[in-house]
């Protein structure tokens, strides 16, 4: 066993080395951003001190492990983080509204006002992982027959050590009004919608039930993403008799979220199914070896909990028991089910912060070295094989982007990205804001530039191909 620790403590080394050219991590709780992430065409972009969260009882973690978290707190807008027009927004615009109080008659739709934002704290069962922080949600209040449901990400916490590390966002943190959530700027798409934004501190994808003894020092802390969703969803089906347009979107955590949710949420709402779109935006789920999906998600499934989950048929309830469900297939169904809705994802070719949460996630959960190892090849290869299997439906398109930056939809970049940068500075079309909507005209089903290459399950990643080419398969549905 100690020989088997030593490689082990090797392997977590090799892996994080590996991620030691994205940002130099500094002392205290402030982390230089020295800007490329995609290339040196982006350089600048992301430059500037990122404020990091650190969780009660971050600095009681073994030594070995806090690279991770040094890793993940310098890559920019991984974890929502409030920056001071952030609060000023809120003290100018913001309302606070209690669903619990039958007295505040201003937690109805209709009593609101489209010149504020509006946070409603559901009370009951919900709840964030620290104790000191209520659950809200909030809502920026535009056409009734419109809805923007947002998913908002913010990392993982499944054990007492990846809680102590901070490496999800504990309480609720609205953070900013950007990207699809900008209601001021005249080339989104959705800025009349009435835009939802479901706040994440639950750390399991939002869809744990359960309490976990990860305090400081053995506390309880509730995992309620389950029953903050749950609450969330009740009040807009209270106040949303019939839709016209509805569109269900997530990024990072908030991803995984739509594709645990999508299936109950588009059953619910009363919307004509060809004017919905599900946009899941930089989590695919991809784990590595390809053998590890099972035995992962099974384990993170226990962990929060997720196996009683009315968002499951009873079938799915037994195979999620017995170990064989897989968030992708259910999202396959998904797909399947509701052949006039669009399915829009959006990812990069080599997300870090996908790739670094598989590896710890294998360290962690299974001990995996080769998963602590996974490369960007393989990481890619493997994102394209699930694009593969989703891209069998009509009704499913994707957005690629060449690089390792992770998130769109809630930043700036989603009106400049293309498919060869983030930042739109090495050109390449469509825009990224003009394909995310379901058209007319109809937009491409893969948006993809790059050196045609063949991705199969038993070939290795394309030699000298790196993660710039597209996998031919997908593009032949063009």
């Amino acid at each position: 066993m100690a020989r088997y620790a030593e490689w082990w403590s090797v392997a977590a080394s090799l892996a994080l080395s590996r991620l030691a050219a994205i940002a130099a991590a500094g002392g205290g709780t402030e982390v230089a951003i020295c800007g490329a992430f995609s290339g040196q065409e982006c350089a600048g972009e992301e430059t500037g001190l990122l404020q990091v969260a650190r969780a009660d009882g971050a600095s009681d973690a073994p030594n070995k492990y806090a690279p991770y978290a040094r890793q993940l707190h310098a890559i920019p807008d991984w974890l929502p983080i409030m920056e001071p027009e952030h609060y000023e927004l809120m003290e100018r615009v913001g309302r606070n509204c209690s669903l619990s109080d039958p007295k505040d008659e201003g937690c109805h739709f209709s009593s609101m006002n489209r010149e504020n934002i509006y946070n409603l704290f559901p009370g009951g069962k919900s709840a964030c992982l620290s104790s000191s922080s209520h659950y809200f949600f909030q809502v920026k209040p535009g056409a009734a027959d419109k809805l923007l449901f947002f998913f908002q990400g913010g990392g993982a916490c499944w054990d007492r050590l990846s809680f102590a590390l901070g490496l999800c966002t504990q309480s609720a943190t609205p953070g900013g009004w950007d990207g699809l959530m900008n209601y001021t700027r005249d080339d989104n798409p959705y800025r009349d919608y009435t835009m939802i934004k479901v706040l994440y501190c639950s750390g399991d994808m939002h869809a744990g039930n359960t309490e976990r003894p990860w305090g400081k020092h053995g506390e309880t802390v509730q995992v309620r993403g389950y029953e903050n969703t749950v609450a969330v969803l009740n009040w807009v089906l209270a106040n949303f008799p019939q839709l016209s347009e509805l569109r269900l979107a997530g990024d990072s955590a908030g991803s995984l979220g739509v594709q645990w949710w999508a299936r109950r949420v588009l059953a619910k709402f009363p919307v004509r199914e060809a004017k919905a779109v599900v946009i899941p935006d930089s989590f695919a789920g991809v784990l590595f070896p390809p053998c590890a999906d099972g035995r992962t998600e099974t384990y993170l499934f226990k962990v929060f909990n997720m196996c009683g989950d009315d968002a499951l048929t009873p079938e799915e309830r037994e195979q999620c028991r017995r170990g064989k469900l897989l968030l992708g297939d259910m999202f396959q169904q998904t797909i399947e089910t509701y052949p006039s809705a669009q399915f829009a994802m959006i990812n990069s070719k080599d997300d870090i912060v996908q790739r670094l949460f598989a590896k710890v996630f294998e360290l962690s959960a299974e001990h995996s070295l080769k998963g602590a190892l996974m490369t960007g090849e393989q990481y890619y290869k493997q994102l394209n094989l699930l694009v593969q299997m989703w891209s069998e439906n009509a009704n499913y398109r994707v957005y690629l982007v060449d690089g390792t930056r992770h998130t769109y939809t809630q930043t700036k970049y989603v009106f400049v990205a293309t498919p060869l940068s983030y930042c739109g500075k090495l050109g390449g079309h469509p825009l990224l804001i003009d394909w995310i909507p379901c058209g007319p005209p109809a937009p491409k089903r893969v948006v993809c530039l790059g050196k045609k290459e063949v991705v199969a399950p038993l070939l290795p990643p394309p030699r000298h191909a790196g993660t710039t080419y597209c996998d031919a398969k997908l593009l032949a549905l063009l």
